[in-house]
């Protein structure tokens, strides 16, 4: 899986030829690893140092459920781009957090 565009159109299933929102889609996957990165304390783009084991790992070879978490949360900020929501807005269980939670980097100060 990449972070691309296109994963974000089959997560959300848009038809891959359908080019209008493509801007609103880049957007929504850059402040998705923006808050990915900001959530585990790594760039998930130019990858890290496991704060356990202090094994490398590159961007290209990054766990899945952290790409996965990444999609999830860009198909979210596209599905509810405003502030009020007409829904209940309760969070899935195991979805953002339960992905991305192995891979948090904490600072110790």
């Amino acid at each position: 899986m990449a972070l691309t565009i296109s994963n974000l159109k089959r997560q959300l299933n848009i038809e891959l030829s359908y080019d209008d929102d493509n801007a609103v889609l880049q957007q929504m996957l850059d402040v998705s690893v923006i808050a990915v990165n900001n959530f585990c304390n790594v760039n998930i783009l130019t990858g890290y140092t496991d704060a356990v084991t202090g094994y490398t790992i590159d961007a290209t070879d990054l766990p899945l459920p952290i790409l996965q978490a990444t999609i999830m949360l860009a198909a979210h900020f596209y599905l509810n781009r405003n502030m009020v929501s007409f829904g209940q807005g309760t969070e899935i269980p195991y979805t953002f957090q339960f992905l991305l939670s192995p891979y948090k980097n904490f600072i110790l100060l």
